[in-house]
């Protein structure tokens, strides 16, 4: 199958002739292999507004399409190309299906050689795969409009360096027969006009090289109604000895910023808007680049504007005066200049009423200010910068300007910069971009202070970025500054305003209107009012689930400017967070029982919400509920830091790996000792302990285990101290203190007998079994499992699942297939009916294990995949680094050794990053058998058996002997494995 868009649409199959399945086709090609919503698709097919039948009409131009490009399948069949799925449709694009893809790859490689040949070579066939205008023959939406731009742009580049190269050769002949066609196509391009004429020179025809560049002047001044710039008018004079004469309409724009970057769907908003007489208005925050992006969009539209372009800043210049200059510029008499602003309005819309003009209103503050300089003729095209939408003019269409993409932060500082700057420290430039926070004007003044002090680190200056008491004092390059656009914006503001900002600033993320609404003090309405008030000003940001936050530099200018901080507004936001998350709670958990009466009644309608479905509010705001607790422990209010730790805690579940984690726990701790509440001291203690643990930092987990354990056992707590201990025994085995571990182990299941905690024996019993195996006590480890799968048959949710998931494991590497399987299937329903996502992982992790054991590879891989999928967005490493190590196996049953050996790679990182021995045996385990295969010497299984040996694990020792044994006739090997297998008690 074949694809090509870069001319008129076509396809190795026959496809429709209707115009809805061809844009539709264009579209799914504008993004190949990814999924297009619904609402894109009928966005793109009716970018005017859909009919009512629109979602009936793409299903019916999804069919059509789907039968050409895969003939005779069924929409579920495997080989059908487009596919179908909750979220919209993907069309399956195969590497060397579609020309743009073909040409991208070959422009990136031609444009990234060094090699002179190999780059003329690779860009002359990127330029061969052209055949016309990019989805020439579909009438484009803004999707495909904007990506039609790009790839436009992006040939432009590619056949002016290859043009470049051929000039350096002196080819002058092979350029003449590049350009010639190109030229006389598209006269107003100065560039490619200046270098064909130059080719042309050059070959001695100095008459044709003349009537290029007067041709392109013509078409500059016909067309775009602006002069030659100073590289062509240098090439004129040169080539014919004399000047050109200047004249013709106003061509007033400013010189485009020569690294603009990015901003593709902005521009194609624009070049959509300026087909309409109404006003288009860019609006952004202060150094968001409004004005290099309206002057790029100009550039780029004023061929369609003959009459000539206007300018004017309206920040530094009164209506007035901007009417008399364009008058002026239009070649109005001087009597027209002299009256007052009725006067000069009607003077302007009369010179104005037929003409095709172009202007430019920078800085607009009000629409009072525009409103008189609108021109009247319906030819004319009208672009306003502005910090708001300017709602109150008619028909205006605002196209926001908000943050770059990580991508285009990335591009737009290399541009700056440099290459070579930024290719000398790749990880220290992403912290530079990331501290600009996407704001084009930061990322620009970091460019200029690398690209300006060559022995300035990059590194250096993400640590000053990164320090807020410096950064904005970072951002400053001669008289530009983030500090100088920022704070003008903030001045405006009210008092009151400023006061919000301030205490939204505080949260540092996203703040729902309810919280909003506890900080002033009123209904959550009112509160979403002022909120949406000023995110039109762009003093804040919204995010997809309608919650406000204070961008980082808009902070950072606050903090410059006079003001008090109301700290028993902050109070009551943080008492409305712990009583909503409290409520949250109790509906999560119908044992939950607060620590005490409510701080603060919570909003029936932020009730209402949170607990229709209380997961994804749990999911949604825990880190604010994190944010809260650690607010609350800075301003000293004890109590209601405690109590926001343990909602947090509670939300977050287990494991707790948000950014926060250890932070929250630090603050819970802290405040109960404060309030000298020894039981929560030692809860506290616990839960900081099990951060530790999950986010791989053993030492630090033993530490506060045992602390925890000593404060449980002070208090007469049996329950507590049990499960302290069943904690470090586990600690203690993957430490290689087996002997301390079962001691552990044995006094917690005396511990929780005695106080009749079922659960906590069935998790000390699994525990025990596990240890159990580990030590080669097989019978023991059997009946440690089954004991607790009675115990926990009595317990609710996830702890029979978790006891099942454990002993699986066990009877799937003794060969019980099926009794593992059964329980497996058992523990993934539960996990997905709790929405435990983290034991999800966990279960699917086994599952594929099992699968892959049974010969079942692609099962295995679909499984472990999945579960690796899931380890990733929680944020697991350590998890994941398990699932590798079982996905280099499924690879090792594949045959494929590279991808194993790219697993084995990422697992073992991550174990000798934690110090984990356990993992870094298995991973020397698969390790050897990877090399073994290979038929080098498995060096590594020598190395699994040491480690398993140092951990008092017989049965891990013997499989990593017996591997050795059959990779090779080392009798020790033998010997060992013999004494090893003695130990082992079946």
């Amino acid at each position: 199958m074949r694809f090509q868009v870069l001319g008129p649409l076509a396809a190795t199959v026959a496809l429709p002739s209707a115009a809805q399945p061809r844009r539709l086709l264009a579209l799914l090609l504008a993004r190949p292999n990814e999924v297009v919503g619904r609402a894109t698709i009928v966005d793109e097919l009716w970018p005017e507004g859909a009919p009512p039948s629109a979602a009936a009409i793409v299903q019916v131009t999804v069919s059509k399409l789907r039968k050409a490009v895969s003939p005779g399948l069924a929409a579920d069949d495997p080989g059908q190309r487009l596919k179908s799925g909750p979220r919209g449709y993907v069309l399956r694009v195969a590497e060397g299906e579609l020309d743009a893809a073909e040409f991208v790859a070959l422009a990136s490689a031609g444009l990234a050689a060094e090699d002179t040949q190999a780059k003329q070579e690779l860009l002359t066939r990127a330029l061969a795969c052209w055949r016309g205008g990019a989805f020439c023959d579909v009438a484009t939406g803004p999707l495909v409009e904007a990506h039609e731009v790009w790839l436009e742009d992006r040939r432009r580049t590619v056949l002016l360096q290859l043009v470049e190269l051929q000039l350096a050769e002196g080819d002058g002949q092979a350029v003449v027969h590049r350009l010639a066609a190109v030229v006389a196509a598209r006269p107003a391009d100065e560039r490619l006009a200046g270098r064909l004429a130059g080719a042309l020179e050059g070959l001695g025809r100095r008459d044709a090289a003349l009537d290029v560049l007067r041709r392109t002047r013509r078409a500059l001044w016909d067309e775009a109604g602006v002069v030659p710039g100073p590289e062509l008018d240098a090439l004129y004079r040169r080539i014919a000895g004399a000047e050109w004469t200047a004249g013709g309409p106003p061509a007033q724009l400013p010189a485009p910023v020569p690294d603009f970057t990015g901003r593709a769907t902005e521009l194609a908003a624009v070049a959509r808007h300026l087909r309409a007489p109404a006003p288009v208005v860019v609006h952004g925050a202060a150094g968001a680049g409004k004005s290099a992006l309206a002057v790029q969009a100009a550039w780029r539209a004023r061929r369609r504007f003959p009459d000539g372009q206007l300018v004017a800043d309206l920040a530094a210049t009164e209506p007035r005066d901007v009417l008399i200059a364009f008058l002026r510029a239009l070649g109005a008499a001087t009597a027209e200049l002299t009256g007052d602003l009725t006067a000069l309005v009607a003077a302007w819309r009369s010179h104005t009423v037929d003409l095709r003009l172009l202007v430019l209103l920078e800085n607009a503050r009000t629409e009072a200010r525009v409103r008189p300089l609108l021109p009247s003729g319906s030819g004319c095209g009208v672009l306003v910068t502005a910090r708001w939408p300017l709602p109150g003019l008619a028909a205006a269409r605002p196209v926001p300007v908000g943050d770059l993409s990580t991508a285009d932060s990335a591009a737009l500082l290399t541009a700056v910069a440099g290459e070579a700057r930024i290719a000398a420290e790749p990880a220290a430039a992403d912290e530079v971009v990331a501290r600009c926070a996407g704001l084009p004007l930061a990322l620009r003044i970091a460019g200029l202070r690398l690209a300006t002090r060559p022995h300035l680190r990059i590194t250096d200056l993400a640590t000053r970025l990164g320090d807020d008491r410096r950064a904005l004092d970072e951002l400053a390059a001669g008289d530009v500054s983030v500090r100088a656009a920022i704070l003008p914006a903030l001045r405006e503001c009210s008092a009151e305003d400023r006061d919000l900002l301030r205490l939204l600033g505080l949260f540092r993320r996203p703040v729902p209107d309810w919280c909003a609404a506890a900080l002033l003090a009123v209904r959550p309405a009112e509160a979403r009012d002022r909120l949406e008030a000023l995110a039109d000003t762009h003093l804040l940001a919204a995010d997809d689930h309608g919650r406000h936050a204070v961008p980082r530099f808009v902070r950072l200018g606050l903090a410059r400017l006079p003001g008090e901080l109301d700290q028993a507004a902050l109070k009551r936001a943080l008492e409305a967070t712990l009583a909503l998350a409290e409520r949250v709670l109790s509906v999560l958990d119908k044992g939950f029982i607060p620590a005490g009466p409510p701080f603060a009644q919570s909003d029936a309608g932020a009730v209402r919400t949170a607990t229709a479905d209380p997961d994804a509010w749990r999911r949604r705001e825990t880190e604010l509920v994190a944010t809260a607790a650690r607010l609350a422990g800075r301003h000293h209010w004890h109590a209601l830091a405690a109590r926001l730790s343990d909602a947090c805690a509670a939300l977050a579940g287990t494991p707790w790996l948000g950014r926060s984690a250890r932070a929250v726990s630090v603050v819970g701790l802290a405040a109960a000792r404060r309030l000298g509440d020894r039981p929560a001291e030692a809860g506290k203690l616990f839960t900081l302990a099990s951060v530790h643990w999950q986010l791989g930092r053993s030492r630090q987990a033993r530490t506060y285990f045992a602390m925890a354990g000593t404060r449980f056992k002070t208090l007469g707590d049996p329950r507590g101290r049990g499960a302290a201990l069943v904690a470090m025994a586990d600690l203690d085995a993957d430490a290689g203190q087996a002997e301390l571990a079962v001691e552990e182990l044995r006094e917690a299941l005396e511990l929780l007998r005695a106080c009749g905690d079922v659960r906590g024996q069935a998790i000390a019993a699994a525990q025990f079994g596990g240890l159990s195996e580990d030590l080669g006590d097989l019978r023991r480890a059997v009946e440690s499992f089954e004991a607790a799968l009675l115990l926990a048959g009595d317990c609710a949710g996830r702890w029979h699942d978790q006891v099942a998931k454990r002993y699986a494991d066990v009877l799937r590497r003794h060969g019980r297939t099926d009794r593992a399987a059964d329980l497996l299937t058992g523990a993934l329903g539960g996990a997905v009916r709790t929405r435990e996502r983290h034991w999800e992982a966990h279960v699917l992790r086994s599952l594929g294990d099992l699968h892959t054991d049974a010969g079942e590879v692609a099962e295995g891989e679909r499984c472990l995949t999945r579960s690796l999928d899931l380890f990733e967005q929680i944020g697991h490493r350590h998890a994941a680094a398990y699932t590798h190590r079982s996905l280099a196996e499924t690879r090792l049953r594949a045959a494929d050794p590279a991808g194993a050996q790219q697993h084995l790679r990422r697992a073992m990182a991550v174990f000798r990053d934690l110090h984990d021995r356990r993992g870094t045996g298995y991973a020397l385990l698969s390790l050897g058998k990877l090399q073994a295969g290979a038929g080098e010497a498995p060096k590594a299984l020598a190395g699994a058996a040491d480690v398993f040996r140092d951990l008092g694990f017989p049965l891990w020792e013997l499989r990593a002997l017996r591997e050795l044994n059959a990779a090779s006739s080392d009798s020790p090997a033998g010997d060992r494995a013999r004494e090893v297998l003695a130990k082992i008690r079946i």
